[in-house]
This record gives C-alpha cells, structure tokens and sequence, in this order.
C-alpha cells in the first residue's frame, strides 16, 4: 500500500515538473506571420553605405524539420523588410532567397536532439546590381536548452528515477526531439558586403580584404630549405655468387 502511494506521489512530482517546464526551440516563430510582406524602415541605413554584418531577417517558405529534411535540398525564403539605403530600395520586401541544407542531424537514443547545418545563398537585388551575399548568425542550428530549463529536466529526471520503476532504462532509450522550424520562422542573417548606394543608379558591392593571420607563410626571396630532405637512390646491389675457397696447397715430403 505504501508503495502504491509512492508511485502515485511520484508521477504526479513528475507530472507537475513537465507541466511547469517551458518548451524549447531553436528559434521561434513570429507570434502571427504575415501572409504578405510588407515594406518597412526597419532595415535602412542612416548613411550612403550599408556596412559589412548588417543584419537582414529572413522568413521561411519552405518547412525545417531535421528528422525529414535529407541533406542538398534548398529551402525558400523571402525578405522580410525592405533594404534601404540612402533612401534607394535595394532590395524590396518579399524578395525571394534560397537556403541550402548541408547536413542534418535527427534525433538519437539517448536524449540527442536533431539538429541541422545550412549555408544561405546570395540574395538577388534591384537595378541589375550583383547578388548580395549573406551568411547566418548560426550556420549549425540546434535546440539549446537555458540553464533553468536543464536543471528542471535533471529535477524531473531525478524524481522519475526514484519513484518510477526501470525509468533509468527508459531514459537510456530515450530519443531526443527533433528541431523543427515552421513555415513562418524568422532566420536572422548577416551582409557579406558592404553596399555603397551613392550612386542610385549604380550600387556598388564590396567584399572585405582577406584575413591574415600571423600563421600564413609570408613571400621571401630566399627559399627555406624543407623539413624533410628524401634519401637518396641506392645503386642496385652486386649479384651474389658462390665464395670461391682458396686452393688447397698440396702436401710435400718433408726433408
């Protein structure tokens, strides 16, 4: 009878602990998404260029869902604000884009959550001017818990072992969630180029000098010699005969 009471004590600690816990996505959507976009100042530059790293959001077209998504597909997404700078429309809202997906990650044993890598491809613009590169602030998108979202599940976990039988076993076979983002999800991205409009009629992209780093090998006059000089050729090896024994003296008569 007690144990009874225990079990039943147990499942409602841990019902009440999953009930109060917050649901965790990788990056929510839009409260209401709008059906079709709309011109807004949100994204206009105060001067004549548009810095490089401006930031630009994205609203998905197309389904994220790291348990059905096979890597090499393309997802759609348009411009959710206008891009203006120096008070010419670069890029109006709604202009489509283009994500690819590189990888995908689903949900494992273990409490594995999915997860999903994409690379964003260039971002037509107006005029004839050339695609606008752009890159994600998060390339690789998984499902990140906050501190006290971990430490309720731990808790949860915890109260479950203690008072459900074989529940340590079921966490071990447990499967993780998979990262799902719906049709309306806003992707935030960064301009790979900065965007000079002084011209309206001629908008000029420019991508930033290489990095270098102190690890690159610098030009020199004189050539270094190599790490590893190879050993040099053997000349092929003599055949072997047979040893030729010196002759046997012939015994004499002695005087």
């Amino acid at each position: 009878m007690r144990l009874a009471r225990g079990v039943v004590a147990g499942l409602f600690a841990a019902a009440t602990l999953v009930a109060i816990a917050p649901a965790a996505r990788a990056i929510p959507p839009p409260v209401a998404p709008r059906s079709a976009p709309t011109a807004s100042a949100a994204a206009a530059a105060t001067g004549a260029t548009l810095p490089y790293g401006s930031t630009l959001l994205l609203v998905l077209d197309d389904k994220i869902d790291s348990g059905s998504t096979r890597p090499a597909s393309v997802i759609h997404m348009h411009l959710k604000d206008s891009l203006i700078v120096a008070g010419t429309v670069v890029a109006p809202a709604g202009t489509p884009a283009t994500l690819a997906i590189i990888t995908t990650q689903r949900a494992q044993t273990g409490d594995i959550d999915g997860a999903v890598q994409i690379h964003l491809d260039p971002i037509a613009l107006a005029g004839g001017a050339p695609p606008l590169p752009m890159r994600a602030y998060h390339e690789y998108l998984n499902i990140e818990l906050t501190s006290g979202q971990q430490s309720t599940r731990s808790t949860t976990d915890t109260v479950a072992d203690i008072f459900i039988p074989y529940h340590v076993i079921y966490r071990v076979f447990r499967r993780g969630r998979q990262l799902v983002l719906p049709v309306g999800s806003v992707l935030r991205a960064q301009t790979a180029a900065t965007i000079d409009a002084s011209d309206p009629s001629h908008v000029v992209l420019s991508t930033p000098p290489p990095f270098v780093s102190n690890y690159d090998t610098p030009h020199a006059e004189l050539t270094a010699p190599p790490l590893y000089t190879p050993a040099p050729t053997r000349a092929k090896p003599l055949p072997r005969g047979k040893p030729t024994l010196p002759p046997t003296p012939a015994p004499s008569a002695t005087p």
